[in-house]
């Protein structure tokens, strides 16, 4: 493999995904080197391409989000009503490495394209279906119906017990990662295969739920009760471990999150707040107070202490004597500290062209990761390429799309 080349180049995946949780998926793989052919609608938009804050990204089909995890693909915009593209598609899939779908379970079958059907025919296709419930369930879901059914709303209760949903779609990124290595796996069972000189029979199907991705983040919130049958007291006002002197604090300009999961931790900010803003008896109280593991009386003199300065001046200070602590950042902030790590791409917008960091792939590596990628396509912008590639003479893409059996950009 070219040192200047991504670990999936020479792969082929074909993103017939939607909304978050799927592209999400291709994104992760051709943030990889992979080439990620997105199939779309011949006659409508992804939703979360419509979605944006920026009116002109809107009328594009570039919503933001979009533009997040789209980066790097090709686009393709078929109307599989029509025999063409069907015959198209079913080209495709037999070049392809990789086929994504996160239809309702059964849909891809009505459609012709039964995942069953294509891995007895293509043995070294990996197809990866990402469903809300698994392969025996209708269930409509969404991120936030997940969050409630995993029981991580629950989780999240408020102080008077109230079910909060993650302020973002934890679920669909989570599922978006864990079927990413689905397709890992997969492949590297096709690539022994090969090198033990194995003729395989048929290609793997492998089928991953946003419920299981979620039940695999919850797992320390069940391995309790679920082992010991012991359902241990929680509190949103403490870290995970309950310590009294870990949680989330107001403190000058913003707030303050601080984690003592050892004795060690717990005396170091113990020392540091005595030295910096403590009143002699007001620490002997704190210390008195954690060490007899009363949270709301531990956490009332700290958060009085705590207030006393800036969120920066106690992450400074806490720091320094080794205490885990951070300002509880906006996400914008958070995200601007990595952002310069992050792959750039260019968009061009009527009368401007706007430049933007997409998010990398959140991983290092001594080899090349990822190369520069291409910028997030409008729907059907590679039409006509990847039909040709497909084996379409130039006759027959012009009247599929003059005809609506396929689309491309408006040049308007």
């Amino acid at each position: 493999m070219q040192a200047d080349r991504g670990p999936l180049a020479g792969l082929t995946v074909i993103d017939w995904t939607h909304v978050l949780a799927g592209p999400f998926v291709g994104y992760q793989l051709g943030l990889l080197g992979a080439d990620v052919i997105r199939v779309e609608r011949a006659d409508g938009d992804d939703m979360i391409r419509a979605k944006a804050a920026d009116p002109a990204l809107a009328r594009l089909g570039l919503g933001e989000a979009f533009i997040a995890q789209n980066a790097g693909k090709r686009s393709i915009a078929l109307d599989m009503r029509d025999a063409r593209s069907r015959q198209a598609m079913e080209a495709l899939i037999a070049r392809a490495d990789v086929l994504l779908e996160n239809f309702r379970p059964g849909k891809l079958a009505k459609l012709g394209f039964d995942p069953a059907r294509l891995i007895e025919r293509h043995p070294k296709l990996v197809v990866c279906s990402v469903t809300g419930f698994g392969q025996n369930s209708d269930k409509r879901a969404y991120d936030h119906v997940v969050q409630a059914a995993s029981g991580l709303m629950a989780a999240n209760a408020d102080a008077d017990g109230r079910p909060q949903r993650i302020g973002f779609p934890l679920v669909d990124y989570a599922v978006g990662q864990q079927a990413a290595m689905a397709v890992l796996a997969a492949l590297l069972r096709r690539s022994r295969a090969a090198e033990a000189g194995e003729s395989r029979a048929r290609g793997e199907w492998v089928q991953v739920s946003m419920m299981g991705a979620a039940l695999t983040l919850m797992a320390p919130a069940f391995a309790a009760p679920l082992v010991s049958g012991i359902e241990p007291p929680r509190s949103r006002s403490t870290a995970f471990s309950g310590n009294p002197l870990s949680g989330t604090f107001p403190a000058g300009e913003g707030y303050l999150a601080i984690v003592c999961n050892s004795a060690n931790q717990g005396e170091a900010l113990l020392r540091a707040l005595a030295q910096a803003a403590a009143a002699p008896e007001e620490a002997t109280a704190l210390a008195q107070a954690a060490r007899a593991g009363e949270v709301e009386r531990t956490q009332q003199i700290l958060g009085s202490v705590l207030s006393r300065k800036s969120v920066g001046d106690w992450v400074a200070l806490l720091d320094a004597a080794g205490v885990p602590v951070s300002a509880a950042l906006p996400p914008i902030e958070a995200a601007r500290s990595v952002a310069h790590e992050w792959p750039d791409v260019s968009l061009d917008l009527p009368g401007k062209t706007l430049q933007t960091k997409v998010p990398g792939i959140g991983f290092k590596s001594t080899e090349m990761l990822t190369t520069q990628l291409r910028t997030p396509p409008r729907r059907g912008q590679q039409t006509r390429e990847v039909l040709a590639q497909a084996g379409m003479d130039a006759s027959s893409i012009e009247a599929m799309l003059r005809e609506g059996a396929a689309s491309e950009p408006s040049t308007d």
